[in-house]
C-alpha cells in the first residue's frame, strides 16, 4: 500500500487549515473576552453612587429565627 505525494500534501494542507482556523478561533474569543470585561469595569466605574450612604438591608424576626434553630 502507497501513499501518493499528493494525499500527503492535501493531508498535511488540511491538518495546518484546521489547526489555524481553531487557533484564529480561540484568540477571537480571548479578545472578546477581554473586551467585555473592559467596558464592564469602566460601567462600573462611571456608574458608582459616589458619595451616596449604603443602604443595607435590615434584619427581619423571621431571618433571626432561622439563625437562632
Amino acid at each position: 500500500m502507497s501513499i501518493s505525494m499528493q494525499t500527503l500534501n492535501d493531508t498535511i494542507i488540511a491538518l495546518i487549515t484546521t489547526v489555524g482556523i481553531a487557533v484564529a478561533l480561540s484568540l477571537a474569543l480571548v479578545a472578546a473576552g477581554a473586551f467585555f470585561e473592559r467596558g464592564r469595569k469602566q460601567t462600573h466605574r462611571t456608574a458608582s453612587p459616589g458619595n451616596a450612604a449604603a443602604q443595607h438591608p435590615t434584619q427581619a424576626d423571621d431571618a433571626r429565627e432561622l439563625v437562632l434553630r
